[in-house]
């Protein structure tokens, strides 16, 4: 399942999911209405998240905001890896749910691989 908030990036998943002879499911929304109004009880084994780089309107950072979310958390299988795309040398709030696997940096992109901090507990 893909979710982008951009029509213009939404549809270009779905003509590169045809090219590629790949099956997913996009949903144009906000990453964090979907995460709000998710009652799917469909996990995921990988959640990639590539947010901007900026502040939102609140001076809240994306980054952050994603790492705090109860919700994203229970989509991903217990097993399973979150990987984050973010600026290098940004901050990360301390990080209860998450714990750093493997951090590589590539130019102006610094990657996140993330499994649960426990991995056998529910939320």
């Amino acid at each position: 399942m893909f979710i982008e908030q951009d029509r213009q990036s939404a549809e270009t998943i779905k003509v590169n999911l045809g090219k590629t002879k790949l099956t997913g499911r996009v949903r144009q929304q906000d990453v964090f209405d979907f995460l709000r109004q998710s009652s799917t009880p469909e996990t995921f084994q990988i959640i990639f998240a590539d947010p901007p780089y900026q502040t939102k309107k609140h001076g809240e950072r994306y980054t952050e905001k994603l790492l705090t979310n109860k919700a994203l958390l229970q989509l991903l299988e217990f097993s399973g890896v979150f990987v984050l795309e973010k600026r290098p040398g940004e901050a990360i709030p301390e990080m209860k749910f998450w714990r750093v696997i493997r951090q590589k940096t590539y130019g102006a992109t610094e990657v996140l691989f993330l499994s649960r901090a426990n991995q056998h507990a529910r939320i």
